[in-house]
């Protein structure tokens, strides 16, 4: 099966036409990452996603000196989505693959021109939605620190100071220090 049947069958693509799905193809040209390779290390500049076409990657965040895992994303999943929206950034995550994968390099040079293609467009509603989802899932683990943070004191996370505290909750739900 070519790639461009691959993309075709992913969700985010349903509806789209082939010939838009092509066009995304020559756009941004598939990628192989081979089984225990670094695709993005924590740290380092961000300037691209990548839509998972096949294969499976995994996250892991690094704090500390301890290495907590944080998700895997497997085909119609793009990871490093931040690069799109945050020129300059930084990788928050390392990631890595979990088994021999494809992914399509996805550049913000390749959202601003792509406007009328439906595969592009297709794509950007996805990360949108994506994006809001992940807000979402943040917003109730913060409420979740902070009725925690108010309750009584057998049930709450304590602070270096022996205090139960949000930042204390935080740190527990999220890691860091």
């Amino acid at each position: 099966m070519n790639d461009v049947d691959l993309i075709s069958q992913l969700y985010v693509f349903r509806a789209v036409p082939r010939a838009d799905i092509e066009e995304l193809v020559a756009l941004a040209p598939p990628h192989d990452f081979p089984a225990g390779s670094v695709v993005f290390r924590q740290g380092e500049p961000a300037d691209v996603a990548i839509l998972v076409v096949s294969g499976r990657l995994e996250a892991a965040v690094e704090s500390g000196g301890a290495v907590r895992r944080v998700g895997e994303i497997g085909p119609g999943e793009v990871v490093g989505e931040q690069a799109l929206f945050h020129p300059q950034g930084h990788r928050n995550a390392t990631v890595s693959a979990l088994q021999p994968s494809r992914g399509l390099i996805i550049s913000g040079a390749l959202l601003e021109r792509g406007g009328d293609n439906r595969a592009i467009v297709a794509l950007e509603g996805y990360l949108l939605g994506s994006l809001a989802r992940r807000i979402r899932s943040t917003n109730r683990a913060l409420m979740q620190a902070w009725k925690e943070s108010s309750a009584s004191p057998g049930r709450t996370a304590t602070g270096s100071d022996g205090r139960s505290n949000l930042l204390a909750n935080l740190r527990r739900l999220f890691g860091g220090n």
